[in-house]
């Protein structure tokens, strides 16, 4: 393909999973989710670390899991939380593609620390290359293919999120993550 060079790139199907910011150039208009969604959103990628991941989740979720947990010890652990955590009930993990054992890996990590309930949703996306032709005579090239999605929603409760959905899974009892 050293004769054509990408023309565009089109990502269909994956709001959220891709950055907004990266298709405007506009560092103020971060997508059309309100703020407060944005907030709870951790986009894991393949070269992201996974403690890093992991603290970033754990600093959403821990002021409002302090305010409701009655284990001193499991209060001790996180109080290495950061001053900026928000509070959230829930936070969600995005992953495309080769990312996504390491989402559920995160995921799996997070509901060991803490009690959490987790919905996770599986879709997928299309990405549509076109190449243009660098020399005369050759034609423009369309490569098009599919990638999985997983969104992995961890909350504190159960009120926020649907309980019925197939991919619920209940949160675990604190005895068995001590």
């Amino acid at each position: 393909m050293d004769k054509y060079r990408l023309v565009e790139e089109k990502f269909i199907g994956a709001h959220g999973f891709i950055d907004d910011i990266k298709d405007t150039g506009d560092a103020k208009t971060h997508a059309t989710m309100g703020e407060v969604d944005a907030q709870c959103i951790v986009r894991i990628t393949q070269q992201a670390k996974p403690r890093s991941c992991i603290t970033t989740a754990m600093n959403m979720l821990v002021s409002e899991w302090h305010s409701s947990c009655t284990n001193r010890r499991l209060i001790c652990f996180y109080t290495y939380a950061s001053k900026q955590a928000s509070g959230n009930k829930h936070v969600e993990l995005k992953a495309m593609g080769k990312a996504i054992n390491k989402a559920v890996t995160i995921a799996e990590i997070l509901k060991r620390k803490m009690p959490l309930h987790q919905i996770t949703a599986l879709s997928s996306c299309e990405i549509v290359n076109v190449y243009e032709p660098l020399e005369e005579g050759l034609d423009s090239v369309v490569n098009q293919h599919y990638v999985s999605c997983l969104t992995i929603t961890l909350s504190t409760d159960s009120t926020g999120i649907d309980v019925h959905n197939i991919g619920y899974q209940v949160r675990q009892k604190i005895k068995i993550i001590i």
